[in-house]
């Protein structure tokens, strides 16, 4: 590994971490803004949402308060680079209480996020979310 990609590996780091305090603080506009306008989202459900616009209208539905304090913890597990603008980034999701104790009877999820650089940093080309099943 370069210099260069161990920077961008942390910046990278930094990007996930935005992903989690948005989702954690339940705010739209700050998850939002971490997409290409072009990007395809694809939920935890199985929910493909194609450009910013559909993923905009699905995350102001689902990510409210309502959901109370549960949210979760993310931790990038593997980045690989596919080319100098583009990393393919492997993130575990941990259920989590708002106090930050795991919630034992939750899935832990997987995610696969497709990132690209721009001139500011890393933005969503895509993703894929699933549960990690217990074996």
């Amino acid at each position: 590994m370069n210099a260069q990609q161990k920077t961008d590996i942390e910046s990278i780091r930094r990007f996930v971490a935005t992903v989690e305090a948005s989702q954690r603080n339940r705010s739209p506009d700050d998850f939002i803004a971490l997409f290409a306008p072009d990007a395809v989202w694809v939920t935890g459900g199985g929910i493909r949402l194609t450009g910013r616009d559909e993923i905009d209208a699905f995350t102001r539905r689902v990510l409210t308060p309502a959901l109370g304090d549960v949210h979760a913890t993310y931790t990038v597990e593997h980045v690989l680079f596919v080319d100098d603008n583009v990393a393919a980034v492997n993130v575990r999701a941990t259920p989590v209480r708002g106090d930050g104790t795991r919630i034992e009877s939750e899935l832990e999820g997987t995610k696969l996020y497709v990132l690209k650089r721009n001139a500011e940093s890393w933005t969503f080309a895509s993703s894929h979310n699933g549960f990690i099943q217990p074996q």
